[in-house]
């Protein structure tokens, strides 16, 4: 993934700058063309039209699920339109969702992009935790969805630790599962989670999920948009979360 980030982060700027040109290293100006050529005068070049603004990839539909949702009829999924899908793997030191293996094979089988997400607690080890979503998450991963990490208040202990302590914890996290599976990992920070703890910008240097219910995006930038949490897709049970993004993922 960051290998990929980086590709396209070169591509971009070539894109915009075009290659070479600007002024020399050397800071000698360019020696002037001749005013003719052997054969003659110089035919005055054509202006050159200014380039084309590279538009933003389109926007793919996604869901995320848990074992809440039960089974799931994955080819209805992606004739649906959905292209990518977040699926819990783990929570803790020591939960794995019973679901997440079989949704994550027949996703994939369907042509869904699929990746696993761990619910962090809170009051847990960082690395622990993260050797645990790794173990989970074995050696079948898509590229194009880097895994992710749900922080929220829910569901786990009821007095978490200071905002420093518990930034370390989740920062010992990111850092095991970037350096093991070579990848940039997603993190979700449920509204109530940010508000209490305000960790948007010390995390900012990973890809964000970001919770805004409705038609209009998060302010600030994003790679996943939650856009519905009581979604209807084909295929699904009961009512589902909806996302949006891009595939490959990149921020916006």
């Amino acid at each position: 993934m960051r290998r990929l980030l980086a590709a396209l982060g070169c591509a971009t700027a070539l894109a915009l700058t075009g290659c070479g040109g600007g002024t020399p290293k050397s800071g000698v100006p360019p020696t002037p063309p001749p005013a003719s050529s052997p054969s003659g005068p110089l035919t005055p070049a054509t202006p050159s039209a200014p380039p084309t603004p590279a538009s933003p990839p389109a926007l793919a539909e996604g869901i995320d699920v848990s074992h809440h949702q039960g089974p799931i009829d994955w080819p209805r999924v992606a004739r649906a339109g959905i292209r990518f899908a977040y699926l819990k793997a783990s929570e803790g030191t020591g939960f794995t969702d019973p679901r997440f293996a079989a949704h994550r094979a027949a996703a994939v089988r369907a042509g869904v992009t699929a990746a696993g997400y761990h619910y962090f607690q809170l009051c847990g080890d960082g690395t622990a935790q993260a050797e645990h979503f790794l173990a989970v998450l074995g050696d079948e991963q898509q590229p194009e969805l880097p895994p992710a990490v749900d922080l929220e208040l829910a569901g786990s202990c009821a007095t978490p630790p200071p905002a420093g302590a518990l930034l370390a914890e989740i920062r010992e996290f990111l850092a095991t599962v970037d350096d093991r599976l070579d990848t940039t990992t997603v993190v979700y920070l449920y509204p109530e989670f940010e508000d209490r703890f305000g960790f948007a910008d010390d995390l900012a240097d990973h890809p964000q999920w970001v919770r805004r219910l409705g038609g209009r995006p998060p302010e600030r930038d994003w790679a996943v948009w939650q856009y519905d949490d009581r979604g209807s897709v084909p295929g699904v049970s009961g009512e589902v979360d909806r996302n949006r993004g891009t595939i490959p993922l990149g921020r916006r």
